[in-house]
């Protein structure tokens, strides 16, 4: 019987997909890491830039090069979070994107999400912030993040995977945007990351897909959390993990509840 195929795009840090894989699923996957390390510290994955926008000039790199790869039953994604997350919350939205807030005659109300914030908003929102961000950053990191978002729909789109997941936090604009701008529908599978490892933070997170992936209920639901709260709590553990890769650890009997569905998915349905 042929191994089910996995693309795990954006696994080119500490590779926590592909890790789960190789312990705990050797004979059932066929996988294959892509992305780019932004520490430059591994080589278990394919090189390939996820926000790769050549088609506007003419080239089209990224799908000439998965073109080359078996084609995939399941995709899992982890884009970057940066510019979706509520930690760069301000007020009227975050540092990435504002949401104005309309005054008429009936009072007030917020519009969409994802206005551009100006160089000058940028600079007064920010000016109490200990971090001191660039605005030229910024805007990096944003289009980063949204061509990273856009690229793993057209992806999914065109390769037409039995079963997509895409992993970021549960409270980020992530989710928003894929449904407010792109159309873009799936489930909400929440789920903490110390219900699974109590070497994680709580971290809620959500892994948006075309399944219920029938994953712990979270336990920050039973407790009554806030979410603030948690958010704070998230910040506190962030300054503590230092590096990116290790900021982006998923925990690998997470990842093997969410593999463990797929292959009974597939099992169920297939032909």
């Amino acid at each position: 019987m042929t191994k089910p195929v996995i693309w795990a795009l954006f696994d080119s840090g500490n590779g926590c997909y592909k890790e789960t894989v190789e312990q705990y699923f050797p004979q059932q996957f066929e996988i294959y890491s892509i992305g780019l390390d932004k520490e430059n510290k591994h080589h278990h994955f394919l090189s390939l830039d996820l926000s790769d926008y050549g088609e506007l000039f003419g080239g089209n790199h990224l799908f000439e090069t998965l073109n080359q790869l078996p084609k995939p039953d399941i995709i899992l994604a982890s884009p970057p979070c940066e510019s979706w997350s509520n930690a760069t919350n301000i007020k009227d939205g975050s540092i990435y994107w504002k949401r104005p807030v309309i005054r008429n005659l009936f009072g007030e109300f917020r519009t969409h999400d994802f206005a551009l914030v100006t160089k000058k908003e940028f600079y007064k929102k920010t000016v109490n912030w200990v971090s001191n961000p660039d605005y030229t950053k910024m805007l990096y990191s944003r289009m980063n993040g949204e061509l990273c978002a856009v690229n793993t729909t057209r992806i999914i789109a065109r390769f037409q995977p039995k079963i997509f997941v895409i992993e970021n936090p549960s409270y980020g604009k992530l989710w928003r945007y894929y449904e407010q701008v792109l159309n873009f529908s799936g489930i909400k599978n929440i789920v903490c990351y110390n219900d699974y490892d109590e070497n994680f933070s709580q971290k809620p997170t959500c892994f948006y897909s075309n399944l219920d992936l029938q994953l712990k209920v979270p336990q920050y639901k039973q407790a009554k959390f806030t979410i603030g709260s948690d958010k704070k709590a998230t910040a506190r553990h962030q300054k503590v993990i230092s590096g990116y890769n290790k900021r982006s650890n998923i925990p690998l009997l997470l990842i093997k509840d969410i593999l463990e569905h797929c292959l009974n998915y597939l099992e169920k349905y297939k032909n």
